[in-house]
């Protein structure tokens, strides 16, 4: 039992009410609507695949309602028996996946109206408990093993005695976890909107037309913990960024294998709620972070872990450099790849597999630096009948002892190193496909990625279906194979999506799909029909 579950307080809708006038009145405009998503929700668990699809085209609601909302913390190694307090917890996202992983969360939220919806997102654990107020009404116990603050201190206009109110209410040796948008982000650099501003290059500029937010860069932030009486103990780099999280990183992994760094944050990062272009291209712009080994100081989110001591925190081992996640799919099928000191990848799912004829694995490979066979077709052009052929050597040898694995055995998913072709990321696991079912789709993805970049091996009016055919006729199938090589993608496409491999659902997705791919093999090479 908490000090704050002590208090003797008014409860109103799941919520139990602190202060009554701190003045904070923020609503982003979808609360009404995820509120009634989440109340006829069966599943409102942090990996829902019901409330992951029901999220619609607005950034608001995918904000509350994307599973890959909680990967900044899935990051984490979590302590299963902690005590925490989560500040400005929304509408429950965070709430809802701490609620999963620790013995006990109080969660405060200052609008009345979000609250109740995230009162709603854990109505069914007891461990939560969503307080209506802010900080200061927290009593000054040292209570909590954990203290989270989710994209909340940008817009706290006291922040020292903010940050200092948070540390009177760890234990000793707890920890605080801070996420926040970086300053100085590559994204802002490249010209991305201020995600609170919508100003291009707005916090780049220190904010010279002020607002009500403000972020800040690596070593401001550092200070800024460290006079409120912290120890940053780990600064580390999300991308896109803090709020729907692909990868956490160390500047150990950029430093050691800048090749891993520049590929796995997959750039241009999104602009949430704007859609026009860059100026600068922001892949390139990394590179250059990267090569100039000042990665860490461009990272656009930060996620910081900070004591109140000289105590070293559990949460992100040694031994790590980087977790990156897959979770724009059902959620039976996402995974984690953890980067580990010692050159190895770890892959594993984030729900235990079960038995079916498509699956994704768990397991262990060697970190490989090389150059993607991707980038090999599309500047050396002249060797591509060459590869291929590597790539189909490649398969058939290694067949029998990746067996069901050998569904990802793709071009795409090989790296050159020397003369020697690599495979990577091999997680999709389908029964009951032979070699040349793998081949006709790997000449299939290869044609869609090569047509992407307007790939200079391609003649004038040359659609993707002509493509994707004249690259079977060099390893021997008819161009007749793309239809039947589509129908079967459409179905993988549609499991993936879906989470299963039968049913109505999937054969209205099959369906979408199946026009889809017929739709992008109407496409000219590097243009539209």
């Amino acid at each position: 039992m908490t000090p704050l579950r002590k208090l003797d307080l008014v409860e109103r809708d799941g919520c139990r009410l602190l202060g009554s006038h701190h003045g904070i009145t923020y609503l982003d405009g979808a609360e009404q609507m995820v509120g009634a998503i989440i109340a006829e929700a069966g599943d409102r668990g942090s990996l829902s695949d019901e409330l992951h699809h029901a999220a619609g085209e607005s950034w608001a609601e995918r904000y509350h309602l994307d599973r890959g909302r909680v990967n900044v913390l899935r990051a984490l190694d979590l302590p299963a028996g902690a005590t925490a307090l989560e500040i400005g917890s929304g509408c429950g996202a965070i709430t809802r996946y701490l609620g999963e992983n620790l013995a006990l969360v109080d969660s405060v939220e200052p609008v009345a109206a979000r609250a109740a919806v995230g009162a709603q997102r854990v109505s069914d654990l007891d461990n939560v408990q969503v307080f209506v107020g802010v900080v200061d009404d927290v009593p000054d116990e040292q209570a909590y093993d954990l203290v989270f603050v989710i994209g909340v201190l940008e817009y706290v206009p006291d922040r020292p005695a903010f940050l200092e109110s948070l540390r009177r209410k760890l234990k000793p040796g707890g920890a605080l976890v801070l996420a926040i948008e970086n300053q100085l982000g590559v994204k802002y650099l490249a010209g991305g909107r201020e995600d609170h501003s919508g100003i291009r290059w707005d916090g780049v500029q220190g904010y010279p037309d002020g607002g009500p937010a403000r972020t800040f860069a690596r070593r401001p932030l550092e200070n800024l913990l460290s006079d409120a009486g912290f120890r940053p103990v780990r600064t580390l780099g999300c991308f896109p960024d803090y709020k729907i999280t692909r990868a956490v990183l160390t500047a150990e992994l950029a430093e050691r294998h800048p090749a891993l760094a520049t590929v796995i944050p997959h750039f241009p990062s999104p602009d949430w709620g704007f859609t026009d272009e860059r100026p600068v291209d922001e892949a390139l712009l990394w590179r250059q972070f990267v090569d100039a080994g000042i990665a860490a100081e461009a990272w656009n989110s930060f996620l910081v872990i900070a004591t109140t001591d000289t105590s070293e925190s559990p949460l992100w081992p040694d031994d790590r450099l980087g977790v990156y996640f897959n979770t724009d799919r059902a959620a039976r099928w996402c995974t984690r790849s953890e980067v580990l000191d010692g050159g190895i990848v770890r892959r594993s799912p984030l729900i235990t597999p079960v038995a079916d004829d498509v699956s994704v694995r768990g397991y262990d490979e060697p970190l490989v630096q090389g150059t993607p066979l991707i980038t090999l077709l599309v500047n050396e052009p002249w060797r591509l009948e060459e590869l291929l052929t590597a790539w189909r050597e490649l398969l058939r040898r290694d067949a029998a002892d990746l067996g069901p694995a050998i569904w990802d055995l793709l071009p795409h998913n090989l790296l050159m190193t020397g003369d020697e072709l690599i495979a990577v990321d091999l997680e999709w696991c389908v029964e009951g496909m032979s070699i040349e079912d793998v081949e006709q789709r790997g000449l299939l993805l290869t044609a869609d990625k090569l047509a992407a970049v307007g790939w200079r091996g391609a003649g004038e009016r040359t659609t993707v279906r002509d493509l994707a055919g004249w690259l079977g006729v060099l390893l021997g199938h008819a161009p007749s194979y793309v239809d039947a090589v589509v129908e079967r993608e459409a179905w993988f496409q549609a499991v993936r999506i879906c989470g299963s491999t039968n049913g109505a659902g999937l054969r209205r997705e099959q369906d979408y799909l199946r026009t889809a791919w017929q739709n992008r093999l109407a496409e000219l090479v590097g243009g539209t029909t």
